[in-house]
C-alpha cells in the first residue's frame, strides 16, 4: 500500500481497529517539492502506536530504474525477434525467387548450346554460342548480386573514417568481369571521407555501379560518373549513367525487394541489389532515392549523415 501524508490517519485507526502491527509504504512531501518513500512499520501498545520509519526512496528509485530497464529490454528483445523473422522470411523468398531465376538461365543456356550443336552453318553456330555466353554472363551478375546480399546478411559493422576513392576503386576492381571487353567510362568528382563501414561502403558503391553497368550494355560508349553533394548535416553520393533511365513515376519501385522495372528477358537480376543497399544504409541512419529519365540515363544516390548511428 503507498500511503500519502493526509492518510496515516487511516493506517493508524486500522492499526487500532486491529490490535496487530500494520506496514505501509508512506509517501512524504517536503516544502521543497521534494518527495520521499518510507516504509512505516506500526506496532499497537495499548493506547499508543510506537512508528518505525525507514528511508527507501533510494532503494524505490533504483527499483523504477530497474524495472524501466526491463522494460526497455523487453521492448528491444520484441524489436529484435520481429526484425529476425522478417529477415527470415526474406530470405526463403530470396531463395526461391534464386532458385526459379538460376533454372531458367541454366535451362536457356543448355537450349543454345544444343542449337549450336545442331546449327546448319558455322555462322549459325557462333551466333547461339554467342548468344549463350551473354546468358552465362547474366547468370554470373545474378550470382554475383545474390554474393553481396549474403554479405549484408554475414557483416559485422563499425563506423570509421574511409575515403570514397578508395571505396570505390575496391568496388571497380570486384567489378572486373563486368567492365572486360567493353568500352566504359567511369569519373568522379572530389569525393569526401565518410564515418562509415568500410564494407558497406565498398558493397553500396558496387551495387549501384553493377546496376550503372547493366543498364548502359546496349551503350556503345558506357559513361559513368560519381557526384558528391555537401548540406550542413549529410554528403550526398550519386552515380549517374547513360543507359536506358527509367519512368519517375515507378521510382518507389526501385528499392522494394523484387522490385524490377525491366523484363527479365532484356536485364537479369532478382531485384534484390537496391533492397540490399537501402537496407546497408538504414541501418546507418542514411537515405536512398533515385533520379532518371526514360532513354536519358539515371542517377542513384544515397545520402550519408555526417554523423551516423549504426543500428
Amino acid at each position: 500500500m503507498l500511503f500519502r501524508s493526509g492518510s496515516l490517519a487511516i493506517l493508524l485507526r486500522q492499526t487500532f481497529d486491529s490490535r496487530h502491527a500494520q506496514q505501509a509504504e508512506v509517501e512524504l512531501s517536503r516544502a521543497s517539492g521534494e518527495t520521499q518513500h518510507f516504509l512505516m512499520h506500526v506496532t499497537p501498545d495499548g493506547g499508543v502506536c510506537h512508528a518505525l520509519l525507514t528511508d527507501i526512496t533510494t532503494y524505490r528509485q533504483a527499483h523504477l530504474l530497474l524495472m524501466e530497464g526491463r522494460a526497455q529490454q523487453e521492448h528491444d528483445l520484441h524489436t529484435s525477434a520481429s526484425r529476425i523473422r522478417s529477415l527470415n522470411e526474406e530470405l526463403e523468398e530470396v531463395l526461391q525467387a534464386s532458385q526459379q531465376h538460376l533454372n531458367l538461365l541454366l535451362c536457356r543456356v543448355t537450349n543454345l548450346l544444343g542449337q549450336a550443336q545442331t546449327a546448319a552453318t558455322p555462322a549459325g553456330t557462333d551466333q547461339y554460342i554467342q548468344s549463350a555466353v551473354q546468358v552465362a554472363a547474366q547468370l554470373t551478375a545474378m550470382l554475383g548480386s545474390l554474393d553481396r546480399y549474403r554479405q549484408t546478411r554475414l557483416m559485422r559493422l563499425r563506423l570509421r573514417p574511409v575515403a570514397v576513392s578508395s571505396a570505390l576503386q575496391a568496388a571497380l576492381k570486384r567489378l572486373g568481369p563486368s567492365l572486360a571487353g567493353r568500352d566504359v567510362t567511369v569519373t568522379y568528382d572530389a569525393l569526401p571521407t565518410l564515418q562509415i563501414d568500410s564494407q558497406a561502403l565498398t558493397l553500396i558503391l558496387e551495387e549501384y555501379l553493377s546496376n550503372a553497368l547493366k543498364f548502359t550494355r546496349d551503350q556503345r560508349q558506357a559513361r559513368i560518373h560519381l557526384l558528391h553533394r555537401e548540406t550542413p548535416t549529410e554528403h550526398h553520393i550519386g552515380v549517374s549513367d547513360n543507359g536506358v533511365g527509367f519512368n519517375m513515376r515507378q521510382k518507389d519501385q526501385l528499392f522494394r525487394l523484387f522490385g524490377k522495372l525491366h523484363s527479365p528477358k532484356d536485364f537479369e537480376g532478382l531485384g534484390i541489389g537496391l533492397p540490399t543497399v537501402r537496407r546497408t544504409c538504414e541501418r546507418f541512419g542514411a537515405r536512398v532515392w533515385a533520379e532518371g529519365k526514360v532513354g536519358q540515363g539515371a542517377t542513384f544516390w544515397f545520402a550519408w549523415p555526417k554523423h551516423p548511428r549504426l543500428s
